[in-house]
């Protein structure tokens, strides 16, 4: 007897911008289109997908594949919610963003100001959606409410500090790392780390809440290294800024690259020495996790994700940490001034890249879907 066919459907927010959350969008369709007999569709809030950008950092034949398994999904009225029964299978990827039911839901955090207290989320809440900031508290609480009223049948987080902040709330949750292209990246890297120009790099979107503004602070007191910023530019005005801060604080040394290919910061990435991470409570980093690949040593924030998860809250075996701006400046001095002492550190970072790959998030998700679909 031939195996039912099912349908699968992954609900997300945007897809066709370079971003971590849109990869794991990606990445789990591509996971189920490898199973036999799941037919998948991604069920988005964006008109139409752009074939030609969507290529630029996404292989060819998944992005063509994709355009033609793409729904527009529009906010959520009644006849959309309704739509959702046709399918065997509804995993929402990006359930910090839209709210929807679904059987399996992906976090890749704890929304601000329930935990954390970010305006940049804030700010999105207020925009995308037109809540005013009083209001934003109960969405989000009666959101993760749901979730644990079992509405439901699994949680998945992006990482062990995610599933932290959870358990504040008594709702538990499985991790599974967002997926990384570690293997991807290790083939454009022929630079040994010894003889790479002293760049130290940030890959991130340029927007508020990032805290890219302390970068050309801590660029002008290392001068005889370089400090490159790549990144979509997200808020012109913020952009703005950092030039400006640029100027004030003398940082002739501070480089600000927007909107490049994944290839051209691969080879950037074979340049770098250093990846400085800025965000105090990031949930994970793919970015970082990328430079790791590149065997560029991370300096990441002592909490989050990055501490806990990437670094595994150990300074000195894959990274460093740090608390103060001080300490940051005081943590990359030691490694650009002093470079044969951490060649094993980037070594380290290298070899633990690969955990994160993308063929074992991929393998990981399929198993989980295959156990739903027993």
């Amino acid at each position: 007897m031939r195996a039912q066919r099912v349908s699968a459907a992954l609900i997300t927010n945007t897809i066709s911008k370079p971003g971590g959350a849109e990869y794991v969008t990606i990445a789990m369709y591509d996971s189920l289109r490898k199973l036999k007999n799941v037919h998948a569709f991604i069920l988005g809030r964006e008109d139409y997908i752009d074939v030609n950008a969507f290529t630029k950092w996404v292989v060819p034949d998944l992005a063509y594949d994709i355009s033609k398994h793409y729904v527009h999904m529009r906010r959520f009225p009644l006849n959309t919610l309704l739509d959702f029964r046709k399918y065997d299978l509804v995993v929402n990827t990006r359930s910090n963003e839209v709210l929807a039911p679904a059987h399996v839901h992906y976090l890749h955090g704890v929304i601000p100001p329930y935990i954390v207290g970010s305006n940049e989320a804030m700010m999105y809440y207020e925009v995308a959606y037109g809540i005013e900031r009083r209001h934003i508290r109960d969405i989000i609480r009666s959101l993760l409410h749901l979730i644990q009223l079992k509405i439901t049948k699994l949680v998945l987080v992006n990482s062990r500090y995610t599933t932290n902040l959870l358990a504040t709330l008594g709702l538990k949750a499985e991790v599974l790392h967002p997926p990384v292209r570690s293997k991807e990246v290790m083939q454009y890297i022929n630079t040994k780390w010894l003889y790479r120009k002293r760049f130290i790099i940030n890959i991130s979107r340029i927007s508020p809440g990032k805290r890219l503004e302390i970068i050309p602070l801590i660029a002008s007191k290392i001068p005889e290294a370089k400090f490159v910023l790549v990144g979509s530019i997200q808020d012109y005005n913020y952009y703005l800024k950092l030039m400006k801060l640029k100027k004030l604080a003398n940082a002739d040394n501070f480089l600000i690259i927007p909107n490049i290919s994944r290839h051209e910061i691969y080879r950037l990435l074979n340049d770098s020495i250093i990846y400085l991470h800025m965000a105090s409570h990031e949930t994970f980093g793919i970015s970082i996790v990328e430079s790791m690949a590149a065997g560029c040593i991370p300096v990441v924030y002592k909490d989050g994700g990055p501490w806990y998860d990437i670094l595994e809250e150990r300074d000195g075996l894959y990274g460093y940490s740090y608390s103060t701006i001080e300490e940051a400046i005081e943590r990359i001095r030691d490694i650009v001034s002093n470079p044969y002492r951490h060649v094993e550190v980037s070594e380290r970072a290298r070899l633990r890249a690969l955990v994160f790959d993308e063929q074992i998030f991929e393998a990981k998700f399929r198993e989980i879907i295959k156990s739903f679909l027993k």
